[in-house]
């Protein structure tokens, strides 16, 4: 089945649908959009995106609306594809379907903040970018320090531009050389020019053209690798160097010219330049500055860097931070606020005693000082200088020179005193100025063709973020010249440079070239070890472009070939087909023969290729030494961590080191038959999982009320005819703790049988789409919500637990609990009108079958606990539980996790710090980062971390880094080095999802239908690397071993270890075998290597009734009244008073289709699209607030605070205010490239670590008080 846009989007051609799509199957008409049936996978991820509701399903396209079948089909033969979504301002341009071409000459900064400007207002554009060197990125890459790898992680957000299909990057071109002025305007509708400022300005004093006196951008272009200043040579043997002027780039040089040689052997700097500074006498750098303190041109941020290194004096004259009365007001104002920080930071810097250790290096900052001319006498070279004063003149502050003189004894001198731009030939060049001559960015406004923007249009100033604005109004400038009809181009750039023998690189050349610098740069822990020879780069492109060549000529004669197995990117176990050619992935599709998803796939299971070809994805351990990342072997890996664990474990005891499980860790055979071992093996107590920020209240009412844990109650959602739904919203989620291929079109099966789906939510969300009906409810209300249901079930007669009655261990007392609230006080609590309470109730009660229930907004909550509780009582007093149509059980193939022996445990101990519970032998996650952070006995001071990313999945955020900031070692498996593994020593990253078998053990446990699959792995290993499996039993034999000196036996196999649990499964002596309305019983047991011939897996049916087979009480009762939950029924009550006296607005969460948690962010097409990251507030509040669409707002809570976005929607109750969670991927060591252009904010910086159910401990993450104030 495919997809189908119909005639709604006539006119109304908002595009926002394109980005969600994986596939690009979307064509772009003149008046609406179409969808190519072929390309489709319908993923269903386009239906929720269409504000105008044109998207439907084939079979559900409206009798009026069939023509549209097949003119989609038609169309999509014709129309061009649409690749991202078109922005309304572009939209509205007279220029916005232009497919004009345009050229950006230089790919620094600028030049790409130029390529997106057109993009963005000219999506029909394409540019190409010309570089003289064969390397993009410009001052990013030979300007910036290289001890300042945050800043040069701005280039993240060019890759994606120059990735760009209608970007060409075309390097080692020197235009006025390879390639006129007068050429290019020929070939482009319109040129911009972002050459920067590659020169250093003069220094026009006697003496300037001696030996070893150098200006900045030779300076910084030598330590850098810049191919033109390798050549520079500088002297370093003289104790004594000064740097000439006091911006960024003068402390820059100066800090560079001290740090220790560890310190820069762990960045990317010149290693001939590494080399030269190793060696280096420099003990002093005198920073020249000809204006005062007040004045000075560095910002904090760089000063205060200069401050926090170690065995480093920073010099300040006191006399030179007296300031006068004007100075000091002008420090008031402010657009001083940054020289107003200057000055209080060099009066502390002053304040400082200096060290006594003769071996100190010394910064003197000598502020009112001009160099006046450099003498040398006897080989000993000095720096004159005049001390000046300063003079207003009007708004002016000029330095005047005096007549006080000194002259400092130096070596090296470095002029940073400004850069300015080379001039090209055939352009008009300002040599005063130092940028092409130009009048409000044009350079001939007479002919209009010809633009600049950046440095070489305004002077060198500003930051890199400067040149964002300066480009998109020198693109204003281009667009508004353009004709109407401009001339259509016929030569190609491409063609004319290779007749002339240029060898230009491409995007993908310097993609060559920059996995080459990288590769050498791990082998030595550092970011790249950069080539500064333009023969050798282009020699290594070549080469490495002539073997990717071969490979792909090898790999083009291999068959194609399928595979079959299971999405492993969220809970619906949706079956794909993947075809592949040697190791490179063709196509991914849904399995039209899955048993469990007939075909269904969403754009998760599309992007596991990506995940499989990250070039993020780490393949060999890290061990942190010094601060920096070294790739080690695995030996050496795994015996680190073990022994470090081993160690704290040694120093502080057993509980000393704490566990953490993510849930990726539920999709892994290899963790899940693992994670007991290596617990039985560290023996603490202090063990987290992503359960206690999820799922865990629905297990504990599971463990209290059935005695068992792991008996999760399932929606037979197949069957049943009425749905009600709590804080749940399967269209994004793709069913939770109910597992089924396909949800929406189960979900519309309900519908189809004349049933009913009821959504309660405080966010009409994208499963109201297929809802009946949908109602607001107040967050954290929903036990008010139930109570009511509950109350007008019994009240009405309507009780009838059917087959249950036997089996409840209380009746009429229970049902008298329930006497709790007059209905009218209900409806002022939720919110939802008393009548609808009772018409939904008596709906239910006497549906044919039915279903309540409930996830994230009712579990991760206040009253998550008893809301469970409630869930159950309501199914079990009308009959619903464990029969066909309502809430029942999985019968497992493996069902190792539900026998008797793993039942779990509650509050047989409690959390040292805060006294929270254990459930299943584990502590909230919620107590974890208090347990890092508060001394005493049994403070946790080592942390192994698995397949999670906590820093960003756990409450007040902010308080875990700060814990994990402090641990004295911490371990990691994961394959990213993300916002957690940046604080490990070391990291173990295991092999992707198509590198390992796999077999559900827990989603079939959750499913809406019984069936059971196995898949072999896709590809073998890489050489070199481990699956979860191999590096879990490493780690585990090397603790038992340290822990007991026991050598470690030979482990079983994981397919021994499935084949033998499948054995003594429900199917060991048989089963029935369903296709379709067939059923066949196989006499055979289900074995491995008889569930290896289903490769599409086995249909063992429906879900059947399991009681009281499936207790586990003592007495084989449902117990339903546990004391917990009775006890918590009083705290409801006082809740409903302090609601009262609550704040106006609560923050609740929301989920996206296209990712999971924190995870998947660094698949482009996962992320591509608006930002996902808006704070939705309904139009009342907005108007309170003075919020508007669009605007900017201040939130926070009692943890923290964020700036947002404000979307005004009345998707959201008033009252509520929602925000994304598993965003917020901009903090420094983080390797995720594509994640970082698109970090989002992390709603984690505002829930509350100490806002909790108090009777599970799970994390209230919904329903958190915030204050939202306007900017």
């Amino acid at each position: 089945m495919t997809y189908v846009v119909t005639s709604a989007c006539i006119d109304h051609k908002h595009t926002i649908c394109v980005d969600v799509c994986p596939v690009d199957a979307f064509r772009q008409g003149q008046d609406m959009l179409f969808i190519d049936p072929e390309a489709c996978i319908d993923c269903n991820a386009c239906l929720t995106e269409c504000p105008e509701r044109a998207i439907f399903p084939e079979s559900a396209v409206p009798q009026d609306q069939q023509q549209y079948i097949a003119l989609n089909a038609a169309k999509a033969q014709e129309l061009p594809v649409i690749l991202e979504s078109v922005l309304q301002q572009a939209a509205e341009s007279a220029n916005s379907e232009m497919a004009g071409r345009f050229a950006v000459v230089g790919a620094g900064p600028s030049g790409f903040c130029t390529a997106e400007a057109i993009l963005k207002n000219l999506p029909s554009a394409t540019v190409d970018m010309f570089e003289k060197l064969p390397t993009p990125f410009g001052l990013v890459r030979y300007g910036v320090a290289p001890d300042h790898p945050r800043i040069k992680s701005v280039s993240a957000g060019f890759e994606r531009i120059a990735e760009n299909p209608q970007v060409r990057f075309f390097g080692n071109v020197s235009v006025g050389q390879d390639i006129s002025t007068d050429e290019l305007k020929s070939l482009y509708h319109s040129v911009v020019y972002a050459t920067g400022g590659s020169k250093s300005r003069p220094l026009s004093i006697p003496g300037a053209d001696a030996t070893n006196i150098f200006g900045s951008s030779e300076f910084v272009g030598w330590y850098n690798g810049h191919p033109e200043h390798q050549s520079l040579a500088p002297d370093l043997s003289a104790e004594c160097v000064a740097v000439i002027g006091a911006g960024n780039v003068a402390l820059d040089i100066a800090r560079i010219l001290i740090l220790p040689y560890s310190d820069l052997a762990k960045t990317d700097i010149a290693d001939q330049s590494l080399m030269a500074l190793r060696e280096s006498a420099v003990k002093e750098v005198c920073v020249l500055a000809r204006r005062g303190a007040a004045q000075a041109a560095f910002t904090p941020k760089e000063l205060e860097q200069l401050i926090d290194i170690e065995n480093l004096d920073l010099i300040v004259n006191p006399t030179d931070l007296e300031l006068d009365a004007d100075s000091l007001a002008e420090l008031d104002k402010p657009e001083h606020s940054e020289a107003r920080q200057n000055v209080a930071l060099l009066q502390k810097i002053a304040q400082r005693p200096l060290s006594k250790d003769p071996a100190t290096k010394r910064i003197r900052f000598l502020f009112l000082t001009s160099p006046t001319a450099i003498t040398e006498t006897n080989g000993v070279r000095q720096l004159h200088t005049v001390r000046n004063r300063l003079e207003r003149v009007g708004n002016k502050i000029n330095a005047v020179a005096t007549y006080q003189e000194q002259a400092l004894e130096v070596g090296l001198i470095i002029n940073a005193t400004g850069y300015s731009g080379e001039a090209i030939p055939g352009l008009p060049f300002d040599e005063q100025r130092g940028v092409i001559r130009n009048e409000h960015a044009s350079i001939n406004p007479t002919e209009a063709k010809e633009y600049v923007a950046g440095w070489i249009k305004r002077g060198a100033s500003g930051v890199i973020g400067s040149n964002k604005q300066c480009a998109t109004e020198t693109v204003g400038q281009l667009i508004a010249a353009l004709p109407e009809n401009p001339v259509t181009i016929e030569q190609d750039v491409e063609t004319l440079l290779t007749e002339r023998g240029v060898e230009f690189i491409s995007y993908p050349d310097w993609q060559l070239l920059d996995a080459h610098e990288q590769a050498r740069g791990r082998e030595q822990g550092r970011p790249r070890r950069k080539e500064t020879d333009v023969a050798t780069m282009l020699r290594i492109i070549s080469d490495a472009r002539t073997a990717a060549m071969a490979s792909s000529d090898e790999q083009a004669k291999l068959p194609v070939e399928t595979h079959y197995r299971t999405c492993t990117l969220c809970e619906a176990m949706c079956g794909v087909e993947i075809k592949y050619q040697g190791s490179k992935i063709i196509a991914i599709s849904g399995d039209d023969k899955d048993q469990h998803s007939w075909g269904h796939i969403c754009p998760k299971g599309y992007a596991l290729q990506d995940l499989h070809n990250d070039p993020d994805r780490l393949k060999k351990p890290l061990r942190k030494v010094d601060g920096q990342w070294l790739e080690v072997s695995w030996e050496e890996a795994l015996d680190a961590a073990a022994e470090g664990l081993a160690k704290v474990q040694k120093r502080h005891g057993n509980d000393a080191v704490a566990g953490y499980w993510g849930n990726p860790t539920s999709h892994n055979l290899g963790l899940l038959m693992s994670t007991n071992k290596l617990r039985k093996a560290l023996n603490s107590r202090n063990m987290f999982t992503a359960a206690s920020l999820d799922q865990m209240p629905h297990q504990l009412c599971s463990y209290l009320m059935f005695g068992h844990g792991q008996v999760f109650t399932i929606p037979d959602v197949d069957h049943t005819h009425y749905m009600l739904m709590l804080g749940a919203n399967p269209a994004a989620s793709n069913g939770s703790l109910m597992s089924g291929g396909d949800i929406l079109k189960r979900l519309e099966g309900i519908h189809a049988r004349g049933g009913k789906l009821v959504l309660i939510d405080p966010r009409r969300n994208e499963t109201a789409r297929y809802a009946q009906e949908h109602h607001f409810i107040r967050p954290t209300t929903d036990a008010f919500f139930l109570v009511g249901l509950i109350q007008q079930v019994i009240k009405k007669q309507l009780c009838d637990p059917g087959h249950l009655r036997d089996m409840l261990d209380h009746w009429e007392g229970m049902l008298e609990t329930f006497e709790l609230f007059p209905l009218s006080e209900i409806e002022a609590l939720t919110g939802i009108p008393a009548a609808e309470i009772e018409r939904i109730a008596e709906e239910f009660a006497t549906a044919e079958s039915a279903i309540c229930y409930g996830r994230m907004g009712i579990s991760a909550q206040a009253f998550g606990g008893l809301n469970h509780y409630l869930i159950n009582i309501l199914n079990i007093i009308t009959g619903n539980l464990d029969r066909r149509g309502g809430m029942m059980f999985t019968t497992p193939a493996v069902d190792t996790a539900v026998r008797a022996s793993q039942a779990g445990s509650f509050a047989t101990y409690h959390s040292r710090v805060r006294g929270l519970p254990e459930f299943n032998r584990e502590l909230p996650v919620t107590a974890m980062a208090e347990e890092m952070l508060t001394p005493g006995e049994g403070q946790v001071k080592g942390f192994i971390c698995i397949a999670g990313n906590p820093g960003l999945s756990t409450p007040n955020g902010r308080m875990l880094e700060q814990g994990l900031e402090q641990i004295d070692f911490m371990v990691s498996l994961d394959f990213y080095l993300n916002e957690t593994s940046r604080h490990a020593d070391v990291i173990l990253p295991p092999t992707g999802p198509l590198e390992h078998e796999q077999f559900d053990m827990v989603f079939n446990l959750l499913s809406v239908h019984n069936v059971a699959k196995f898949s072999e792995p896709l590809f073998p290993h890489e050489e070199g690397t481990l699956s979860d499996w191999e590096i879990m039993s490493g780690l585990i034999d090397r603790l038992n071993m340290i822990k007991t000196g026991r050598e470690p036996k030979a482990p079983m196999s994981l397919s021994q270890m499935l084949d033998g649990a499948l054995r003594a499964g429900p199917y060991a002596n048989g089963y029935d075998e369903y296709n379709g309305d067939e059923v066949t019983h196989q006499s055979e047991g289900l074995t491995l290597e008889k569930l290896k011939t289903y490769p599409h897996g086995v249909n063992l049916g429906p879900l059947q009734p399991r009681f009281p087979d499936f207790l586990f009480t003592a007495d084989r009762k449902i117990h339903t009244m546990p004391a917990p939950f009775i006890k918590d029924l009083e705290r409801l009550k006082a809740y409903a008073e302090e609601l009262k006296a609550e704040p106006a607005l609560k923050l609740i969460g929301r989920r996206d289709l296209r990712t999971n948690n924190s995870w998947m962010h660094n698949s482009q097409r996962l992320v591509k699209g608006k930002d996902r990251c808006g704070l939705f507030v309904h139009p009342t509040d907005a108007k309170a607030l003075n919020l508007s669409n669009g605007s900017k707002a201040n939130i926070r809570s009692r943890v923290g605070e964020l700036q947002v976005v404000v979307e005004v929607t009345d998707s959201v109750m008033p009252g509520s205010v929602c925000l994304p969670h598993g965003w917020g991927h901009n903090l420094e060591g983080v390797q995720l490239r594509v994640a970082h252009t698109n970090p989002g904010i992390n709603k984690n910086d505002l829930t509350d670590d100490r806002y909790i159910d108090v009777l599970s401990g799970n994390a209230a993450l919904n329903g958190v008080p915030v204050v939202v104030e306007a900017i």
